[in-house]
């Protein structure tokens, strides 16, 4: 996958970038996993991850972040609230969110529904992908907080 530096009021709702995020711990699939990953996240340190533009501003952008969970095209079973994930194509309908349409590279994505993050670091690295407005608005709309 390749990136483009972007500035961030050059960034549209349903860009999906490359951005450190925080992960929290209810979202990992597997709890007792012991990988620098899984480290990060339980010491509350970020991570970088693909998110999702849902709001675009000039000198701040709300995202989510998505989750792949090995190529899985269903949630790990060891979530006991399948609502906090929005699933994208080839990912399945597992809650109350019909899967949005696929994303160019055709992998089964999950959008995390758990909270908006604000990113303020300048430039970002962007993808050419785009989830489209509609899917974004879809997400922030589905969003706990």
């Amino acid at each position: 996958m390749s990136f483009t530096s972007t500035a961030l009021k050059n960034l549209v709702v349903g860009d999906i970038i490359y951005v450190d995020v925080h992960i929290d711990k209810a979202d990992t699939a597997d709890p007792n996993s012991k990988s620098t990953t899984a480290k990060k996240i339980k010491k509350g340190d970020p991570v970088t991850r693909l998110a999702v533009v849902l709001v675009a501003g000039a000198s701040s952008v709300q995202v989510t972040y998505l989750a792949t969970f090995a190529q899985s095209t269903q949630l790990p079973t060891t979530f006991t609230d399948k609502t906090m994930w929005y699933p994208i194509k080839p990912a399945t309908k597992e809650s109350t969110y019909d899967p949005l349409p696929a994303l160019p590279n055709g992998k089964a994505q999950w959008a995390c529904l758990r909270k908006k993050q604000t990113i303020t670091t300048d430039p970002v690295n962007k993808t050419a992908e785009n989830i489209g407005a509609t899917s974004a608005g879809l997400i922030l709309a589905a969003m706990k907080a």
